[in-house]
């Protein structure tokens, strides 16, 4: 990636990534030893990567934003007496009321959020390029994470 886009990275996540409730995502394990922080930023950093090598020319704020925000949901889906519903099928809607409710993101960026659990949530696939992104970038870092980060 370029000294530029990093710069424009930086520009973009930076607010979002400074604010308390984004912050406060490190208090939750993602997998393995992965915080949720650690997680969303990683989507991100991946998500303008895909998009800045295969010059797919996203909305780069819908994407980062939205690639962060993706697992705003701000609990630990390992606590089941906490949370006993099926957390891979709920928190996507979660994470996006969050987003709606601390933050003022867009349709394009709500759209992103609730669906990044495609195919897993069959009803809602992505309807943007900024969807697709953050889906691919979200699969492959969990998988990372998941097998290789313990």
């Amino acid at each position: 990636m370029t000294d530029e886009a990093k710069k424009r990275f930086d520009r973009i996540i930076g607010p979002l990534a400074s604010d308390p409730a984004v912050a406060g995502m490190a208090r939750f394990v993602q997998h393995g030893r992965v915080t949720t922080l650690e997680h969303c930023l990683r989507v991100a950093r991946l998500s303008w990567a895909i998009d800045q090598k295969l010059g797919l020319h996203s909305d780069p704020t819908a994407l980062i934003r939205s690639a962060l925000l993706h697992d705003f949901y701000l609990y630990d889906w390992h606590d089941k007496a906490a949370h006993p519903r099926w957390h891979g099928f709920h928190h996507a809607r979660a994470a996006a009321m969050n987003a709606r409710a601390h933050f003022r993101v867009t349709t394009r960026e709500m759209d992103v959020i609730r669906s990044h659990m495609w195919p897993l949530n069959l009803t809602c696939p992505p309807r943007s390029r900024e969807g697709w992104i953050v889906c691919l970038a979200d699969k492959c870092c969990s998988l990372k994470e998941t097998l290789f980060i313990r």
